[in-house]
């Protein structure tokens, strides 16, 4: 037993490296990974031995006890180990293909089925090694990985993909973005996947159309629209800004050059009103370069929402809805039990929420994961892909100049007016 002891203290810093290497990852998911390393291999390699020494009655002789116990620890290091790096390899992508909610699931369910066989092959010559002595020692190590193995990850399952951690569509019924009734005109900015063009479309993906080609030298991270006027007044002691609504707004992207964020104009003037963060009571600027990481807060048109959007971690999208009386929407007084916490977080996928707006019909609007302009109804709980994109920005369309009449038409129409 002394020599057991010995062993897993000499395990500790092994299972600590990783944890160490994880320690500023800083995401829930990444402490959920911190924490299998750390503390789930220990408690599933202990509880794989104990089934081992169960079945094989391997109480009864310290050596075997003993071998059984760290051959089980090891086994789940290295397959904790090696299944993070396929999850994150090619091979992963090259068999799940391209992921988005619309075919989240099956593509989820394919991952599990696959590294469930990882595992066991991982560890099957851990097995081998913890059985060394025993007649059929193949037949009986293949029984043994098998049993043993749907035990252990129906609980490692249990752990990691339970219904929150995916939320975003087991709470949320995935819908074709035709169902969304739009209450007025919008149009969408976005950057093309491939990070090359500038896009412009309506919040059905539809009339898709290039605006401008991103030749600059960098690496494009979003849109960006600021108004072209904005006047500073008293709150109080305390300054705050105000948007000048009627000036119109330009349209910026956010490059990365050589490590340096900079803000370059793509268009002036590009729509009369654009979606602004607004901040006790004033306008937070969106164009310094130093806000590459957007405010949490969605940004919107007015204050006047029911809803609220807060991406308060970026793989979580949190939605409340305003009290009875506390119309538009205040931080603190909304209805009971009308917070719901839409997350994107397994072990196979993990989706950023970034790039919010907030627009007519308490819709939000939002770039989900590396490349999915989403829509979301938080009312009647759907969920939408709108495009493939990022940096998505939402304004209203330009207006259409109309065209004077001429005496005759006036005329003809005054002629043909019911009386």
């Amino acid at each position: 037993m002394k020599r057991f002891q010995t062993s897993l203290l000499i395990m500790v810093p092994v299972l600590l490296s990783p944890a160490i290497a994880c320690a500023n990852a800083g995401p829930t998911i990444f402490l959920q990974f911190g924490f299998h390393l750390v503390f789930l291999t220990w408690i599933i390699g202990l509880g794989e031995g104990l089934l081992l020494c169960t079945f094989f009655r391997a109480w009864k002789v310290p050596s075997w006890r003993d071998r059984v116990f760290i051959s089980m620890i090891a086994a789940n290091v290295a397959s904790a180990w090696l299944g993070m790096l396929f999850v994150k390899s090619r091979y992963a992508a090259q068999i799940t293909g391209d992921v988005t909610i619309e075919n989240l699931i099956p593509a989820f369910w394919t991952m599990v089925y696959v590294t469930f066989l990882l595992t066991m092959i991982i560890e099957f010559p851990f097995f081998l090694v913890a059985l060394y002595g025993r007649k059929w020692l193949v037949p009986k190590t293949v029984t043994a990985t098998l049993i043993v193995h749907c035990i252990s990850y129906s609980l490692l399952f249990f752990f990691y993909s339970g219904e929150e951690s995916m939320s975003m569509v087991t709470k949320l019924e995935v819908v074709p973005v035709s169902t969304f009734e739009m209450e007025e005109d919008y149009d969408l900015y976005y950057i093309s996947p491939d990070g090359r063009h500038v896009l412009r479309s309506d919040l059905r993906g539809n009339e898709k159309e290039i605006i401008t080609t991103l030749d600059m030298n960098g690496i494009p991270l979003r849109l960006t629209a600021c108004p072209r006027k904005t006047a500073e007044e008293m709150l109080g002691r305390r300054k705050v800004q105000r948007v000048c609504w009627d000036s119109g707004f330009d349209l910026f992207v956010l490059m990365n050059i050589n490590g340096a964020y900079k803000a370059t104009l793509l268009m002036e003037n590009f729509a009369p009103q654009s979606a602004v963060y607004l901040t006790n009571d004033g306008y937070t600027a969106q164009c310094n370069p130093d806000t590459r990481i957007e405010p949490f807060p969605f940004r919107i048109f007015d204050d006047d929402k029911r809803w609220k959007f807060l991406s308060r971690d970026i793989f979580e999208l949190m939605v409340g809805k305003a009290k009875q009386g506390y119309y538009p929407y205040t931080t603190r007084e909304y209805e009971k039990d009308s917070h719901q916490q839409y997350t994107m977080a397994t072990p196979f996928t993990r989706w950023l929420v970034q790039n919010g707006t907030h627009i007519a019909g308490d819709y939000g609007v939002f770039l989900l994961g590396k490349d999915q302009i989403c829509i979301l109804d938080p009312e009647k709980k759907r969920i939408a892909l709108i495009a493939r994109g990022f940096g998505p920005v939402v304004a209203k369309p330009p207006l259409e100049e109309i065209p004077e009449k001429t005496p005759e038409e006036t005329n003809e129409q005054t002629v043909n007016e019911v009386p």
